[in-house]
Order: C-alpha cells, then structure tokens, then sequence
C-alpha cells in the first residue's frame, strides 16, 4: 500500500478531491429550496451527497490500493454479476420505478443504478480480453465476440430504459476495442446497422420522440416539453461573465426541474459564470488528461484500455451533460461527473478513477526501475 501511494498521481487525486467537495457546495446550492419544499429540511440532499462522497473516497483508496490486474483476473464474474444485477432490476418485485424507469436497485440504505456497477464491469471485461486476444483482435471471430457482450450489456441497459447511458457506454467499449486494434471496417459495420436501430427505438417511443422534436423546434415548446432546456439556457445567461454568486441564483427556485442532477450545468453557470465554468472545465481537462497520461504509460494493453475507458467515462459524461444544459443535444439525464446529484454514481466513477490511478502508480514503478523495452513500448497498434 505504501509503495502504490507513493508512487500516486497526487496531482489527479487533489483535483478529483477539489471537484466533489466543490459539487457538495454545488448540490446544496442548488437543492436547498427544492429539499426544504419536499422533505421539509435545506439540507436533505447536501446531507445525503456528503455521505456519498466520503463512500467514494473511501472507495477510491481501496481500489487505487488494489493491483488493477486482479480487476482483469475476475472480470468475467464482475461481468456476470453485471448482468445479474440488470436483470434483477428488470424482473424483481418491488423494484422502485423511478419516472417510469425500472433501473435501480434498493438494497438496504443503499440506492443505486445498476448501470453503473455494469460500466466497471463492462470495462474490466472488455480491457481483459483485448489483452488476452492481442493482434488476433482483427479477425473477425473474436471482434462479434466481443460485440455480443457490449450488446447484452447495453441490451439490459436498454430494457430499463436508460438509452443514453446505453449508448454511451457501448461508444466506450467499443472505443476500447478500436483502440486495441479492430478493423474500422468492423466498427463502421457495427456502426451503420445500429443507426436505423436507434431512429426505431426513437420513433416508437413517445417520450423520445417528444424530446426530439422540441430539440427541433425549441422555440415552439419552450413553454412545454422543451421548457428544462429553455430555462437552462436562461440560467446561463444570468450568469454573465462572473455569476450571481453561489446561492444567489434564481433559476433553482422551481424555475428549473431537478436542478441539482440533470441540469446542474445551468446552475453553476448561473452562479460562477463564465469564467467560474471555465474554471471548472479546465479541472475537467486537467483531470482527463492525466488519465489519458496513465493510458499512455501503462505497463501493459490491459492497463492501457481500463485508464483509457474510465477516462471516458467521465471525459463523455461531462461533454453530454454540458451540450445538453446549452441545448446542443436533447436532454438524456447525464449527470455531470463529480459535481451533480447523482445518488451512488459519484461511488462507481472514483472506482473507475482509482483504477486509473493504480495504473497510473505502476507505469511509475515500472519508470523508476528501468524496464522500458518490451513493456512500455506494447502500446495499443496492430
């Protein structure tokens, strides 16, 4: 344990620390007026993030402290638990549903999307077999093998229905697996037959298609169905260049639903402003950049795909969350890593980012003691 703290990227885990006790000051900036009117307490939601986050740290210290070649060793049973617990969330009695949504599960005092266990799993399973199949990753025969579990997996997803996070994730994985080696010919193949799937799904599904079309047509359902993403960008406009002041803003006085989880962007605008937000964007690139850095110098292929995967994690889960508070996307419901009201996610990214930095600790160590040739160098190519 000693030896992997020393050898920490001290620099990711300080801005990791400065981003959730930021996002606790954030959640209850935003939730206090929400919180007092539905549990009749300011500070039910603050209350409930500080415990999370303190879970998280304690959680990230265990898994920056455990060898991430032990993840890759058990990642078909974390894979299969995976697909245990979506299922569970789909055929359970009593399973809590959420805005119509069957996607989490309510163990105890713990409440929690599956879908976030699943994208550890999916993760640590798809890193572990790029590594094992090495250059046979072209052939066409691993490469379907591989499809078939991302597709279970965000199949399941799917079901609950969460399409975002499904489509997210697969992006992910099958960003891994690009990497590793795979044919673009294969991608794209992959790529085009899940397009016409997608705008399927979209058509058939009424609450989809709402959300499209006021994405079209803003200015029209403002007042309705777009009425989240036009006082999101009201939000951001009161903003100006230097904010309101944190707890000064207007739009999170029933202005904005739920504006502590899926539109928190628009209350740090509000009350940062812009250069507050480009404050926290820069941590963000920060943060992706030195888990981009632990990818690079990763003593193997394995380690090289889990640092490059959780980094996407939250590279993409802050691009979504932001294009949708400025209404560039439709709304998806993405939390924005770190700093939204996310109930256990917040947990599984520090998992996700305590990986990562064990990856990072061991390219140090593997630095520090000379073996460069035949380690450093398998970098992810054909």
């Amino acid at each position: 344990m000693k030896n992997r703290m020393a050898g920490m990227d001290f620099g990711l885990f300080i801005a990791l620390l400065v981003m959730m006790g930021f996002g606790i000051v954030l959640v209850y900036s935003s939730s206090f007026a929400l919180a007092q009117q539905r549990f009749g307490g300011a500070d039910f939601f603050l209350a409930r993030q500080s415990i999370r986050v303190l879970i998280a740290i304690g959680a990230f210290m265990l898994f920056v402290n455990v060898d991430y070649h032990f993840w890759g060793k058990i990642s078909n049973l974390l894979y299969l638990g995976a697909i245990g617990l979506l299922v569970a969330v789909l055929v359970l009695p009593g399973v809590p549903r959420i805005n119509g949504a069957r996607r989490w599960l309510d163990i105890g005092p713990v409440l929690f999307q599956v879908s976030d266990a699943a994208k550890v799993a999916l993760i640590c399973l798809i890193a572990r077999s790029c590594d094992k199949i090495g250059n046979d990753i072209t052939n066409i025969k691993h490469f379907i093998q591989l499809m078939i579990k991302i597709g279970i997996v965000c199949g399941l997803i799917l079901i609950e229905p969460n399409m975002s996070t499904a489509v997210v994730l697969g992006i992910i994985a099958v960003s891994m697996i690009y990497l590793s080696g795979a044919k673009l010919m294969h991608i794209a193949s992959i790529a085009l037959a899940a397009i016409p799937f997608a705008i399927v799904l979209i058509l058939k599904t009424p609450y989809r298609m709402r959300r499209l079309m006021a994405f079209m047509n803003s200015a029209e359902s403002k007042d309705h169905v777009g009425y989240q993403t036009y006082q999101s960008l009201i939000g951001l406009g009161n903003g100006g260049l230097f904010g309101t002041g944190l707890g000064k803003g207007e739009q999170k006085f029933f202005y904005l639903p739920e504006p502590h989880t899926d539109f928190a962007i628009a209350i740090l605008g509000e009350e940062i402003g812009f250069i507050g937000l480009m404050i926290v964007f820069a941590t963000f690139v920060y943060i992706i950049s030195r888990g981009m850095h632990a990818a690079l110098h990763a003593p193997d292929r394995m380690g090289q795909l889990m640092a490059f995967g959780f980094t996407m994690v939250v590279a993409v889960y802050t691009l979504i969350h932001t294009s949708v508070g400025c209404g560039l996307i439709p709304t998806t419901g993405i939390p924005l890593p770190f700093l939204s009201y996310g109930g256990m996610s917040i947990v599984f990214m520090m998992i996700g980012m305590g990986i990562v930095l064990n990856i990072s600790s061991q390219s140090q160590h593997v630095s520090d003691a000379g073996v460069k040739r035949g380690v450093r160098r398998r970098v992810i190519q054909n």
